[in-house]
């Protein structure tokens, strides 16, 4: 099999199942209301994904393979498309499953703003791939004249891919992991979370695949790797949503707590509880005691958070401990 079918292949079927995926993923977000900032960040990396593949068709359609038989500076372009839209997608992807995290976390645990920070970093460290494979395509213009038309990043790009692939990874597996780790759960549910978040990693090991044929001279292979990274990264960012729609199919609740207190949902108006205890203020109870409505607010040992299904998104309380009024926003669904 040729290098332009093979590309072509891989850039056209991968990206259309992480595209399917993230379609129902939407769907089912969509039809329980509870679409946000993390469907927003997979949704732009879908419209990514359909620039890095028509950036790899443009790119490999030379004079004589057609079928548009583009010309030099056409197939020019679709290496900054492709190039461009590559970087998009992997951090796309990580902020959507940064923001899936940050739904998680209620405004009261320093965690969240622990979280808000890592997308500041994360946004840093997209912009600055970003500038740098710019400036060193520019620097160097000599590919865009070769048969191939592909800038050779060399080893300064590799090696902020695969330092910021790896510090952003990380983040992502360390994160949910901090926080499961205060949740009161069954041990299977737990590790299964765990490794739905922790799936971040096979994206991690595929970078270092990628970082490896970018420092190497096989050019064609890096392009394929490009390609397999890109996809995997959107697949995962949409497993946690998924396999939380495979799991209400089959009849399984979503009840999570930690703290001294039980309780649980056993469907759609139940109580559903997230306990964290608070070293240095008097937690905050919200008890859902008709429908979906929150109806009570007070301090106590741990506080619990309703289903968001109809619940406002803000809800006011009384600290005991400073008699402050403030506003706890409930993130509802993480996944």
């Amino acid at each position: 099999m040729s290098f332009v079918l093979t590309i072509r292949l891989l850039a056209t079927i991968l990206p259309a199942f992480a595209t399917v995926l993230t379609l129902l993923r939407l769907y089912y977000r969509w039809s329980r209301r509870h679409l946000g900032w993390d469907d927003a960040w997979a949704t732009f990396g879908v419209i990514c994904e359909v620039f890095l593949c028509a950036g790899a068709w443009t790119r490999s359609d030379t004079p004589a393979t057609g079928p548009f038989h583009h010309s030099l500076h056409a197939r020019v372009i679709g290496y900054y498309m492709l190039n461009v839209a590559f970087t998009c997608v992997l951090w796309a992807s990580r902020m959507s499953i940064l923001f899936s995290i940050i739904r998680l976390i209620p405004h009261l645990m320093a965690m969240r703003t622990h979280a808000c920070i890592s997308a500041v970093l994360f946004g840093m460290m997209w912009s600055a791939l970003l500038i740098q494979k710019l400036v060193v395509c520019e620097t160097n213009p000599a590919w865009k004249n070769s048969a191939g038309v592909q800038c050779v990043l060399g080893h300064a790009v590799a090696a902020l891919e695969l330092a910021t692939d790896f510090i952003g990874d990380f983040i992502l597996v360390v994160m949910p992991m901090r926080l499961l780790w205060r949740i009161k759960l069954s041990f299977g549910k737990k590790l299964l979370l765990q490794g739905i978040f922790s799936a971040s990693m096979f994206t991690t090991i595929i970078s270092i695949i990628h970082a490896v044929y970018v420092l190497g001279p096989d050019r064609n292979a890096e392009g394929i790797w490009a390609h397999v990274e890109a996809s995997t990264a959107l697949i995962v960012c949409n497993l946690a949503v998924l396999l939380t729609w495979f799991m209400r199919a089959m009849g399984h609740s979503e009840d999570s707590e930690t703290g001294p207190y039980t309780a649980g949902t056993t469907g759609r108006g139940k109580i559903s509880t997230l306990r964290f205890n608070r070293p240095s203020n008097a937690p905050i109870v919200l008890t859902a005691l008709e429908g979906d409505r929150v109806t009570q607010a007070h301090t106590r040992n741990s506080f619990e958070s309703t289903d968001r299904d109809g619940t406002p998104k803000g809800q006011e309380f009384l600290d005991g401990r400073s008699g402050k009024t403030a506003t706890i926003t409930l993130g509802g669904e993480a996944v």
